[in-house]
């Protein structure tokens, strides 16, 4: 009988994880995915209708970043504001900034944006922090992360589909989707674990109190990497948020310019269908190479997806650069967030904080190249992310010279 009381103990555990694991990712998904990332094909189709110009476009989407930074910093003194309630008004409020960007009003605009920004930043670091905290109750982190593509794959596919609609289209039905994301993910708790193996309050005592837990994913956890490995981390993270965003903001329009009007938003879906098992993949590479090893592998994959439209240009080189910069941005965040346990209070939000920081200035950077199109924007992302990937290098280094790379999971 002792077994079959044993599983009665685990089975509601293990439920109780992969439902957290499903909200996590609906709600990456509306936040991220649909929340943040729908301004790239909509960018597409407002540049083409006239409804804004390429500086104007970059200078909206830094409004943005700017948002996300400062929500990003607000969840860094307010820890209390990792609630329920929060990251419910989050979401909410979050759908209302999309419902205002069908507006004709340019300045509406920037402050839709900038709110949108505070709101998916609480999301984010909500979500990231929460699980990054109950892995060891078996929340599957690579799961919560393949949301973020999927929304973005979902962006793509309805730019692609109403591209000879208005370009307001394609904000009310990101719309209608946080809303409905809100309503799935409403009981999710974003609460973190007091420490990743806590014993929950409702669990019965047991000689064995460790068997109750569904089994911990991965490779059993070692001594902590040193700190000193920190700065190391929080400064590539910061290169790869401005190196890879400037490649988000305007790969559809890379390639509504020189492949033809509409067709960059499907290239939007193949970077989203490339993140989507990214997570998954990417975190089986870290269970073999260690976590900081693969975050750099995707930071090498991040270069050649800004340098491939650019040195060979053509619909296959920007296919595969697609699919390199979907099948690695998510996972980059995803490994470099799973090293927060580094020893550093609130360790996501101080990454989330200069990750959106390096988001603001990376697109404006690059305005002053725009005017002769967006090949400069992308040979400087190329450059951004190749400091980013230095700096990660070193990263591996300091953690496999002190012995602790594989203990940053």
């Amino acid at each position: 009988m002792e077994p079959n009381v044993r599983r009665g103990r685990v089975a509601p555990v293990r439920r109780e994880a992969n439902l957290a694991s499903w909200q996590g990712a609906m709600a990456l998904a509306a936040a991220m995915g649909v929340g943040r990332f729908v301004y790239t094909p909509a960018l597409g189709a407002m540049t083409a209708q006239g409804a804004i110009g390429a500086e104007a476009g970059a200078a909206l989407a830094s409004a943005n970043y700017l948002g996300y930074l400062v929500g990003a910093l607000v969840m860094l003194v307010g820890r209390r504001l990792q609630r329920p309630w929060p990251f419910r008004l989050s979401l909410l409020a979050l759908a209302a900034t999309l419902a205002l960007m069908a507006s004709p009003s340019i300045a509406l605009w920037f402050v839709a944006r900038i709110l949108a920004g505070i709101a998916s930043a609480i999301v984010f670091v909500s979500v990231a922090q929460a699980v990054a905290s109950r892995r060891s109750q078996g929340v599957d982190p690579g799961r919560v992360y393949a949301g973020l593509g999927a929304g973005v794959a979902l962006t793509g596919l309805v730019g692609g589909i109403t591209a000879d609609m208005p370009w307001q289209t394609q904000w009310w039905v990101a719309f209608g989707f946080l809303l409905l994301a809100a309503a799935v993910v409403w009981g999710f708790d974003p609460r973190p674990a007091a420490t990743p193996s806590a014993p929950t309050a409702t669990r019965p005592a047991s000689a064995e109190p460790e068997r109750a837990q569904a089994p911990t994913p991965g490779p059993a956890r070692r001594e902590r990497p040193p700190r000193a490995s920190w700065p190391l981390l929080l400064g590539s993270y910061g290169l790869l948020g401005a190196g890879y965003i400037i490649l988000g903001t305007f790969l559809v329009v890379l390639v509504d310019t020189q492949l033809g009007q509409g067709l960059g938003s499907w290239f939007w879906v193949v970077a989203g269908l490339a993140a989507v098992p990214s997570t998954a993949l990417w975190r089986s590479i870290a269970d073999r190479i260690g976590p900081a090893a693969a975050y750099a592998l995707t930071l090498v994959l991040q270069v050649v997806a800004g340098v491939l439209p650019v040195l060979v240009g053509g619909v296959a080189a920007t296919v595969v650069s697609a699919a390199l910069y979907g099948g690695t941005f998510t996972a980059a965040v995803m490994l470099a967030t799973g090293m927060i346990h580094l020893g550093v209070r609130a360790a996501a939000a101080k990454l989330t904080a200069l990750y959106s920081l390096g988001q603001l200035l990376g697109p404006l950077a690059v305005v002053p190249l725009l005017d002769d199109g967006y090949t400069g924007a992308f040979v400087v992302a190329a450059a951004i992310n190749g400091a980013s990937l230095l700096l990660g290098l070193a990263l591996v280094l300091s953690l496999r010279r002190r012995g602790g790379e594989r203990a940053a999971d």
